[in-house]
């Protein structure tokens, strides 16, 4: 599935109908869940859908968490191994989820509401080396003109603000926007970019002490999430890629991982 064009479309929700979707709908979200794209085989993340949706949102503890509370009908629980990199496995995991969720017509949102995996007894089982890192509130928008963004709905940085070195090719620069565009907790947009030829070096924002004490958590998985909306777009234009550790200091941000691109389309090479 290329979800691609959901990247522009897609509109957080966060008022839903509390009404259960149907059981065919319900059966083509865990295949989605279990089907999602990890970011490495070693960063091991877990996608786990759970039905009934106000049980849940009872156990929530009031409006603290990763990006809120927010009731919805159902919700799907993100678990990560705790490992070096597994906030961004897991925000990498979770784009692909809620994009293709919300290829099915079904409205998204990010959250978390102070949950613990004390709360998931009796309705979605957590494997004790898992930790919980986010959940995604989804189901029917109780405005269905709220499920795809409107124009200018997106309020992003403009691209010269996320470079810090190097310039945009013009062939790549959908790969930028398509970071560009991604959500992030109090739309902080933490994605910067050094570019060396067909290398795009990712980095995370810092923010100062006390913000970047406050929001780094959440940040790492923005990063997976702006991550996951590149490759998506590299792969959309039929470029080949590989994703490298190739470590490079930068006093305004933290280096996350590298990107080579190839520079030719993978289509071409299977016609020739």
């Amino acid at each position: 599935m290329d979800l691609y064009e959901n990247i522009m479309k897609r509109k957080s929700t966060r008022r839903f109908l509390m009404e259960p979707l149907s059981a065919d709908a319900m059966d083509r979200v865990r295949k989605e869940a279990d089907s999602a794209p990890k970011l490495f085989e070693s960063l091991p993340v877990e996608l786990l859908v759970v039905e009934d949706g106000e049980k849940l949102y009872g156990r929530m503890s009031g409006i603290l968490g990763t990006y809120g509370k927010v009731k919805s009908p159902h919700y799907i629980i993100v678990a990560a191994g705790k490992r070096p990199g597994y906030r961004q496995a897991a925000g990498y995991s979770l784009e692909h989820l809620v994009l293709a969720i919300n290829n099915l017509g079904i409205a998204t949102c990010i959250t978390a509401g102070g949950l613990s995996a004390e709360d998931l007894e009796g309705l979605a089982e957590l494997k004790e080396d898992m930790l919980l890192v986010a959940a995604i509130a989804f189901g029917p928008p109780e405005v269905p003109e709220e499920l795809y963004a409107a124009p200018r709905y997106h309020k992003r940085k403009p691209l010269s603000d996320l470079v810090l070195m190097g310039l945009v090719k013009r062939k790549y620069k959908d790969i930028f926007d398509a970071a560009r565009l991604s959500p992030s907790y109090m739309n902080t947009q933490p994605w910067r970019f050094v570019i060396e030829d067909e290398r795009i070096h990712l980095f995370r924002a810092r923010m100062g002490f006390i913000k970047n004490a406050l929001l780094k958590s959440n940040n790492k998985i923005d990063i997976g999430i702006a991550l996951a909306n590149m490759v998506i777009a590299i792969r959309h234009k039929g470029l080949k890629f590989s994703l490298k550790s190739e470590p490079i200091e930068y006093h305004e941000a933290e280096y996350v991982v590298t990107i080579e691109l190839k520079g030719h389309s993978a289509r071409k090479e299977t016609r020739s």
